[in-house]
């Protein structure tokens, strides 16, 4: 269990600095051309994520299809949305309001998935919602198109979760991981293609540096699932907005102010809430394959996320 924790740890911090040279690439690339780059290369090497009895072909052979392709698009149209948040607001402000997504999920699984929700986590996504209004603080600070982006970034990704939840265990993990590299590489690159320009020198390092924290980072996190319950590490995305809130401070002259560190701190605590009441309820049913949740949604593909 330790060494999964450690292992999951570690894939945070890296996904954390793959999101930090999304905001070094800044406005010289077109994001859908960043995310692009930042997936193919992820999906040419995503093979060394099949196991015994696994094929390339299973990229695209869905057991079930038409909620595999509402999951894949839902989590591809993630990625871009987060690089233009990563690039336009400050680095732990953009974490924060991605860090809705448990809030969301809930939300939506109501819906959606017709569960109950206690009162207790019912008051958890109404902390988090106020904790957004404290960063974004409507009518006093300027409204940005990162902070929309942000927003519609983490409903997106929740969307992701939920089409996992219903997907079950039907599934393969590769199929699962390998379908989120080649949908997000496909939608990027058909909607790169008006504002592509060729990168420079400078920039095909970052790309690559990006492509490489995408790889790196979710293996390591499969590396951690095999120590600990896939299901017992997503705590662990939560250590990302610390290492948002130093990178910020000492790389790009970010540092938040009050008011903006008490709504990261809303949010940041009423997902792990969220996260531990979930955890809670679904005691005695570990998951053997991973779902949505287990992959990065955010634009490291962890998200993937997640």
């Amino acid at each position: 269990m330790v060494k999964g924790i450690v292992f999951a740890f570690l894939a945070f911090a890296i996904f954390a600095w793959g999101d930090a040279i999304v905001k070094a690439i800044g406005y010289g690339l077109d994001p859908f051309e960043v995310t692009f780059f930042g997936y193919l290369i992820p999906l040419i090497l995503s093979p060394v994520f099949m196991k015994p009895g696994d094929s390339v072909i299973d990229i695209v052979r869905w057991n079930r299809p038409w909620l595999m392709g509402v999951r894949v698009f839902l989590l591809a149209v993630t990625t871009p949305l987060s690089v233009i948040a990563f690039r336009s607001l400050p680095f732990a402000e953009a974490f924060a309001l991605l860090f809705l997504m448990p809030s969301l999920v809930t939300v939506l699984s109501i819906f959606i998935l017709k569960e109950h929700v206690r009162w207790r986590r019912g008051l958890a996504v109404c902390a988090a919602f106020i904790g957004v209004l404290v960063i974004v603080r409507p009518g006093f600070k300027e409204l940005l198109p990162g902070h929309l982006a942000a927003l519609a970034a983490a409903f997106c990704a929740a969307g992701g979760v939920i089409a996992g939840r219903m997907i079950g265990q039907t599934e393969k993990r590769f199929t699962l991981i390998s379908t989120v590299f080649l949908g997000t590489t496909v939608i990027a690159g058909l909607l790169m293609i008006p504002g592509f320009v060729w990168p420079t020198a400078q920039q095909w390092i970052l790309l690559l540096a990006f492509a490489a924290t995408a790889f790196v980072a979710q293996a390591l996190f499969i590396v951690a699932t095999m120590y600990a319950p896939a299901d017992r590490l997503g705590a662990t995305q939560y250590s990302q907005i610390l290492w948002a809130l130093a990178i910020g401070a000492l790389f790009f002259d970010e540092w938040p102010d009050a008011l903006a560190l008490l709504g990261i701190a809303i949010v940041v605590a009423a997902g792990l809430f969220i996260f531990a009441r979930e955890q809670t309820l679904k005691r005695g049913r570990p998951q053997a394959v991973p779902s949505a949740e287990t992959v990065h949604p955010a634009p490291s593909a962890a998200s993937t996320s997640r």
